[in-house]
């Protein structure tokens, strides 16, 4: 076993990392055949005090981050069937960008988005958004209150804008379906704001656009590799794009959605509907490149 890599990164805050977190991170590396390694970032202080003082904030701070990562650790191993490696790593720093660099190799960041007071999901967010924006690896957030049931088939689903223009992220989210033998949901949302509708629609309904946008999206998925291997079905719907993607969370068992939204985002930048539906999502969020 020692020759296998930690391949699965796992973030963890101050406060661990729930049950339904560590679940989804010993699934991912029993299906990729890799080992976890848990990650724990003492934010670097920039305060007014006496150097003797700043050390003591550190040694403090260090000693509640050792404790944390050994109370998950025991948990985590006490998970993996497989006996797949699990190694931690204590690390001083911004928190967002030294998960980024100590990932850069590996294959999966998993955070843990946590439904705490309104400041404090505003900072764990923050953490979220901008890891998942600024990294170059797919980036799963999971919901602190989220939980794996196997018992129930809930579909994988894929948020897309055009399937040609996201292919990748398709595949990507048929693979995890075929993997755990779940169906995957292909779902595309229309919209057009109501002040728009009139001038924008040309007299045509509502009925005849998500009508026309099926279409589109049935021969765009007509190429995807390997399409009879996984139950597909197509869910092309009247929304605003994040509340289709938030109420579609609630009876999925992962969401896939791209990392910019559009072409005209900034690297370092998330899309405005993805960062919303991670504000919101109920189930894990896996955030792609869009290529």
């Amino acid at each position: 076993m020692g020759d296998i890599r930690c391949g699965v990164l796992v973030a963890v805050g101050p406060d661990g990392a729930g049950d339904g977190t560590l679940d989804f991170a010993v699934a991912e590396a029993q299906r990729r055949e890799t080992g976890v390694e848990l990650l724990h970032v003492v934010h670097s202080l920039v305060v007014s005090a006496r150097e003797e003082r700043i050390q003591a904030i550190d040694r403090s701070l260090t000693a509640v981050g050792r404790r944390v990562l050994s109370d998950v650790s025991a948990r985590l191993r006490g998970r993996l069937v497989d006996r797949l490696p699990v190694s931690t790593q204590l690390l001083t720093g911004p928190v967002s960008a030294t998960i980024v660099e100590r990932a850069s190799d590996a294959d999966l960041i998993v955070l843990e988005r946590r439904d705490a007071s309104k400041v404090d999901r505003l900072l764990t967010m923050s953490i979220s958004t901008r890891v998942a924006a600024r990294a170059d690896r797919p980036v799963a957030v999971v919901p602190s209150a989220w939980r794996s049931d196997p018992t129930v088939e809930l579909p994988v689903t894929v948020g897309v804008d055009r399937p040609l223009e996201t292919l990748e992220q398709v595949e990507t989210a048929a693979g995890y379906a075929r993997m755990a033998g779940r169906p995957l949901t292909v779902l595309h949302a229309v919209w057009i704001a109501e002040a728009y509708q009139d001038a924008i629609g040309l007299g045509r309904d509502r009925e005849e656009w998500v009508r026309e946008a099926t279409t589109r999206v049935e021969l765009d998925l007509a190429t995807l590799t390997d399409r009879e291997s996984v139950d597909l079905t197509t869910d092309v719907c009247w929304a605003r794009p994040v509340d289709a993607l938030v109420a579609a969370s609630q009876a999925s068992s992962l969401l896939v959605l791209s990392r910019r939204g559009d072409g005209h985002v900034m690297r370092g930048a998330l899309g405005g509907i993805t960062r919303a539906v991670l504000q919101h999502t109920r189930c894990p969020v896996l955030i792609v490149d869009r290529t």
